[in-house]
């Protein structure tokens, strides 16, 4: 059965497992209601794939509108582009994806030495869950390029396929950051 819910376009991708403080324009949601979080680009155009949210607090800040601080849950393909849409769930694993998450663990880690390298935070110590729905999710929340980009890697599919993008993303992104240390690259 799918869920109609209350749509939220963000300018940035709500990853599942993580909390946002997202703006809206809607006044008829509260804390307790499940919302589905999308992407909204510059020109209007949304994703086709989004996140369902538990709604934790609703605030008005003194700007107006209202501030929604939510916790992503799970991925959903989002039937419809009005205010409410039926969303249908796509997180599953896929054939391979248990066979991945050793290899983009690291990657990721490579990644992060790299980023921790050029300056920019990145924790050497990262470990990503065994559970790989949950470790693309983590993966993704890591990866430091656009939206669109991440949004592209959250609708290529099941966690298999989301898995092999970030694969090849933390190797271009690992790749340029070596590059502008004067680092050799692999």
């Amino acid at each position: 059965m799918n869920d109609s819910l209350p749509v939220v376009p963000y300018r940035r991708v709500l990853v599942p497992g993580t909390r946002a403080s997202v703006p809206a324009r809607r006044d008829d949601v509260a804390a307790g209601d499940r919302i589905v979080v999308v992407l909204e680009q510059a020109d209007g155009t949304r994703g086709a794939v989004g996140t369902t949210a538990e709604v934790r607090g609703v605030h008005a800040p003194d700007f107006g509108g209202w501030m929604l601080d939510v916790a992503g849950e799970a991925l959903v393909v989002v039937l419809g582009a009005g205010d409410r849409a039926e969303v249908v769930p796509v997180d599953r694993p896929g054939d391979e994806a248990a066979d991945l998450v050793g290899e983009v663990r690291s990657r990721l880690r490579r990644y992060m030495a790299a980023r921790s390298e050029a300056g920019q935070g990145g924790d050497i110590h990262i470990d990503i869950g065994p559970d790989p729905v949950k470790a693309s999710h983590e993966v993704a929340s890591h990866l430091r390029i656009s939206w669109p980009e991440i949004q592209a890697i959250f609708e290529a599919g099941d966690a298999t396929a989301r898995l092999r993008l970030e694969a090849k993303v933390l190797d271009r992104e690992t790749t340029l950051l070596r590059a502008l240390l004067g680092r050799k690259t692999d």
